[in-house]
């Protein structure tokens, strides 16, 4: 049986080749042209007519995955509705339900290759969902620091510890990472203190604050018993004190209510992480997340000015907006002659 290469000439097979490698090159190492044309020792003419004749000949072919589509209307809401510096929403339409948190990482870490800025400082947190994020960077060089905003937790879900985060997010992008040296909780304020005041500790929670911007998810209450993260901290009396104090999520180890304020309890007391009035200093604070079930904790921290940039799906964004519209937030007070008055 004659094949497509058989019947080709060597002159054939060749060009056909030079076109694929020039197409891999522009396409898949993301080289320019210019790069291509030192690189081959040609023209950038040369290369430009290259890449054209490779679409011609179909060497190259385009697909447009519409599956990964933003919802534009939705983000167009939440932003306008909550004056949020940026959302990106995904749109849900023809999307297994099993990929919705995989699919909003890709987002997130296409948002971020977008934004990355040469010495830029990037605070990190935890989880599965930053964990995804990361699995979708494409590797480069570029001079930045990486900062563990959370002390360290066991790494019973490897690859979605602090430690682990922060450094393989430096890793893919070729930066320098600054470990936070500390347990996320410590009981004994004492020892807490030490730990925290320690020369590392103390000068990366102080680089912390100085971030250009901050990649986290929330937390929901419902879920937090049943995360490995926790369970070796959680304990039963903890986790009903938060209860009792109407806890709804949690951001950077700091639990708050639904109105975004953070909690006075033993956990926020003890926790070593950075604290919520310093994130809310930092210029992004990209929150990301992806299930109905952590509308709640999103739209606290939204509330409480925890949120710069939100990430999520479309389903999630709806739940947002009809909880908010079902539950507006309590009436800030309105001092008036000395007196506190409520706003009617």
């Amino acid at each position: 049986m004659l094949t497509l290469r058989d019947a080709m000439t060597n002159r054939e097979l060749k060009k056909i080749s030079l076109l694929a490698e020039v197409a891999c090159d522009y396409y898949e190492r993301r080289l320019n042209q210019d790069q291509i044309a030192e690189r081959l020792c040609l023209s950038r003419t040369r290369v430009s007519r290259l890449l054209k004749e490779a679409l011609d000949k179909k060497v190259v072919q385009f697909t447009i995955n519409y599956t990964f589509e933003r919802h534009f209307e939705m983000e167009e809401r939440l932003k306008s509705r909550f004056s949020l510096k940026n959302a990106l929403v995904l749109n849900n339409r023809i999307r297994n339900r099993e990929n919705i948190q995989r699919d909003v990482g890709k987002l997130a870490a296409e948002y971020l290759m977008g934004n990355l800025k040469e010495d830029m400082i990037i605070g990190t947190s935890w989880g599965t969902t930053l964990a995804d994020t990361i699995s979708f960077l494409q590797p480069i060089q570029i001079p930045i620091e990486v900062v563990q905003l959370v002390g360290a937790v066991s790494s019973k879900t490897p690859g979605c510890t602090p430690q682990e985060i922060a450094g393989k997010l430096a890793s893919i992008l070729g930066g320098v990472t600054d470990f936070l040296h500390s347990p996320l909780f410590i009981e004994d304020n004492y020892a807490r203190n030490i730990i925290r005041e320690d020369k590392n500790n103390a000068a990366v929670l102080e680089k912390g604050t100085f971030a250009d911007m901050v990649l986290t998810s929330v937390g929901d209450m419902a879920h937090i018993r049943e995360n490995k993260f926790w369970q070796d901290y959680m304990t039963d009396a903890l986790y009903k004190e938060l209860w009792e104090k109407g806890a709804i999520g949690s951001i950077l180890a700091h639990f708050y209510d639904r109105d975004g304020k953070v909690i006075d309890c033993i956990w926020n007391k003890r926790c070593v992480a950075l604290k919520v009035e310093d994130l809310k200093e930092i210029p992004n604070v990209v929150v990301i997340a992806a299930s109905e079930f952590k509308a709640k904790a999103v739209l606290a921290a939204i509330r409480g000015g925890m949120v710069k940039t939100l990430i999520t799906d479309g389903t999630t964004a709806t739940e947002i907006l009809r909880l908010n519209s079902d539950s507006p937030p309590k009436p800030a007070p309105r001092f008036v002659r000395g007196k506190s008055q409520k706003v009617r």
